[in-house]
């Protein structure tokens, strides 16, 4: 149940809307106070209605369900520009619910100068800002990401509720401000003595930030919180604890978080399944794998990539062979990521038939995936297969990354290829990938082994 709070206002300076946010641009509003002050005159004061005239000379004697129903049609445009048209006659009855519904269709159509056009409109009517158009103007800002404003907007609500402060938590967290978001939760907390009880919202975005920053100890903290508030059996929260947990290499909690788990779907299982192999946990993480099929969940494809390549750091064909069939039938075998695994394992166990009818079957093979050829060649002594398969790579004209240049380089020392050698190294060059240790190391090597130590 969101818990509304009258709160001190948080102070506010307008050359520097948050002082953590010192570098931020100004307020994008700014941009639009000289236009309205000149061409509109706007009363919230609910009075008698208006005949005005539409951009389209279609009569309408109410501009607010006029401007409502162009909302419901999504039509910014044609809403924007009547809106900015009605100061041309008289003075006109504009309620704070158009407004609001203008702010959420700005969001909706992610137009970050309309947004900011009607919150300047906003600014300059309303003196007292409720909480429902203060939510709406937050969630705008937040998805525009647009901190700036958020925070100015967040900083001017004399009423703020739970999702006014998850809405700008959230957007903190997920533009990289960890720290801050973590402040804002101990704010919402505690500010003014009144708090703001979090709810099943909060939680993943304070956890997120948790992650995020490893911070281990805040982490456990805030799974104090989840348990005194009562959320340990929300499916939700409890994934983003194991998410947290793993993030922090905690994998021993994020198990007990799992395990304790009443419910799982499939964001559960893969998490801790991911959390395993990112921690070099392969035995375990294949072992929950098959677990997870048995209970009839899919894995996504970060998980399912990360089974292959704990196969392929397993070495097992027969274990490779069958991860292969499951992908076959589950039909993961169109994503790229999942084929360039698959060319990755049966290269490492020479299996060179099977990597190559993988490849063949991709329709469009990227860098990656010319890469992973090129380089089980190479690293298994077919130098002239490398080679070739970079020659035929220049021909469907992808660029090479640095592991493709220090790959062939190695075939081209083995074959005694001065020319194409040179070629590459005028390329590394050229694209600046020279300057890439593992690229470096190869043409050392290079040189040397074609008898041409001039050039180095």
């Amino acid at each position: 149940m969101a818990v509304s709070a009258k709160t001190p206002p948080i102070s506010l300076n307008p050359d520097c809307p948050n002082p953590k946010f010192s570098k931020l641009p100004n307020l994008k509003t700014k941009n639009f106070v000289q236009v309205i002050s000149n061409n509109n005159q706007f009363s919230l004061r609910k009075g008698h209605q208006k005949s005005l005239l539409n951009s389209s000379s279609s009569f309408t004697t109410d501009p607010n369900s006029y401007l409502n129903q162009l909302c419901i049609q999504n039509e910014l445009n044609q809403a924007i520009s009547f809106l900015t048209s009605v100061g041309k006659g008289p003075q006109s009855d504009i309620e704070e619910e158009t407004f609001v519904c203008l702010v959420r269709l700005c969001e909706f159509k992610r137009a970050s100068n309309e947004g900011s056009l009607v919150y300047s409109l906003v600014s300059n009517l309303i003196t007292q800002m409720s909480l429902r158009l203060g939510n709406a103007l937050l969630s705008m800002f937040v998805r525009l990401g647009n901190l700036s404003d958020a925070w100015y907007v967040f900083g001017k609500m004399e009423e703020r509720d739970v999702f006014s402060w998850n809405v700008l938590i959230g957007g903190y967290a997920k533009n990289g401000f960890l720290d801050e978001a973590l402040e804002l939760y101990g704010r919402m907390l505690w500010l003014g003595g009144f708090g703001v009880r979090p709810d099943v919202y909060t939680f993943p975005c304070v956890l997120r930030a948790c992650g995020g920053l490893s911070d281990w100890e805040w982490g456990r903290e805030i799974h104090a919180h989840v348990l005194r508030f009562g959320f340990e059996a929300d499916i939700d929260v409890v994934n983003a604890l194991i998410t947290m947990y793993v993030k922090c290499g905690d994998l021993r909690s994020a198990r007990m978080a799992f395990d304790g788990m009443c419910r799982r779907d499939k964001i559960s299982w893969n998490a801790m399944i991911a959390g395993y192999f990112e921690n070099g946990e392969y035995l375990e993480g294949l072992q929950l794998f098959f677990s997870m099929r048995e209970c009839c969940f899919h894995p996504d494809l970060m998980t399912m990539t990360s089974v292959i390549s704990a196969c392929e750091a397993f070495g097992n064909e027969r274990l490779g062979r069958a991860v292969h069939g499951y992908v076959a039938k589950m039909e993961y075998g169109a994503d790229e990521s999942v084929s360039n695994s698959l060319i990755q394992m049966y290269s490492s166990i020479g299996r060179w038939g099977e990597a190559e009818e993988v490849f063949i079957r991709i329709e469009s093979k990227d860098v990656v995936s010319w890469t992973s050829m090129i380089s089980g060649y190479s690293n298994n002594g077919l130098a002239q297969k490398a080679t070739e398969t970079y020659k035929v790579m220049e021909l469907e004209g992808v660029m090479p990354d640095e592991i493709t240049i220090a790959s062939v380089l190695s075939a081209c020392a083995s074959l005694g290829f001065l020319d194409l050698g040179i070629k590459l190294h005028e390329l590394a060059k050229r694209t600046g990938l020279i300057g890439y240790l593992m690229v470096a190391n190869a043409l050392i090597d290079f040189y040397p082994s074609v008898n041409a130590l001039i050039r180095l």
